[in-house]
């Protein structure tokens, strides 16, 4: 084989050889291509906006406290025991045992007293003996120029813790025990004390005495008796 021969083979097998490697560098590129990345789920889901906070539910309402029991009101006191008219009057000491009778008031504003020296009256526009409040009081005359000695005669010769014991026309009794025995002049008798239907219970004996005036033919003074209620239960009606 000559050269030239020789060199055109060359040339014909050289370009051979370039169109199997270009051949083959082409059908890399189709087939041999880089897997392209698929996104996952994760990757194309929307992110989801976090969970908002849920709102107030609102608070119960508080059920209502039950309105206290309103406090019974107290049963009102009963009502004390009307004292029955007083009819007699006993004072041991004095030897006494007189009837009384229901006065009132005499035309210039003195308390009445009875004609009788040997009766005593009973101020009956004040309280009974017995009642719970106030002072009864009872008075009658000491003497008489006619009569003679009336039943309170001997009066200021009451001891404390003698006693008096009223009668009542229902039957029963109150008895009382002399606290004091004083005297006054008459313009200064505590009338405002004595004819009062305030206070603790008391009964008062009133009558006349001290210095006798001839021109008035009246006595100066007045005697009076203090007693309270002999039972220790401040209710000094017991019965007859």
């Amino acid at each position: 084989m000559t050269r030239s021969s020789t060199r055109r083979l060359l040339a014909a097998f050289a370009l051979l050889l370039g169109a199997a490697l270009a051949a083959g560098c082409a059908g890399s590129e189709v087939t041999a291509s880089e897997p392209v990345a698929t996104p996952s789920e994760a990757e194309t889901d929307t992110p989801a906006a976090p969970d908002a906070e849920p709102a107030p539910q609102p608070e119960p309402e508080a059920e209502p406290e039950p309105e206290p029991e309103p406090e019974p009101e107290p049963e009102p006191e009963p009502l004390p025991k009307p004292v029955a008219e007083p009819v007699g009057v006993a004072i041991p000491r004095l030897g006494v045992n007189a009837p009384l009778d229901a006065v009132g008031l005499e035309p210039e504003g003195a308390m009445e007293i009875p004609h009788d020296i040997q009766r005593i009256g009973w101020y009956s526009l004040g309280v009974a003996p017995g009642e719970a409040t106030g002072t009864a009081v009872l008075s009658g005359h000491v003497d008489d120029r006619e009569q003679g000695r009336g039943a309170l005669w001997a009066l200021r010769t009451m001891q404390p813790g003698d006693e008096v014991t009223v009668t009542h026309e229902d039957g029963t009794s109150s008895v009382w025990r002399v606290d004091v025995t004083t005297s006054y002049p008459k313009p200064e008798l505590p009338i405002g004390d004595i004819f009062t239907r305030f206070g603790d219970p008391r009964l008062v004996l009133i009558t006349c005495g001290g210095e006798f005036d001839r021109s008035r033919r009246s006595y100066l003074d007045n005697i009076v008796v203090y007693a309270s209620p002999a039972d220790t239960d401040g209710d000094a009606a017991t019965a007859g």
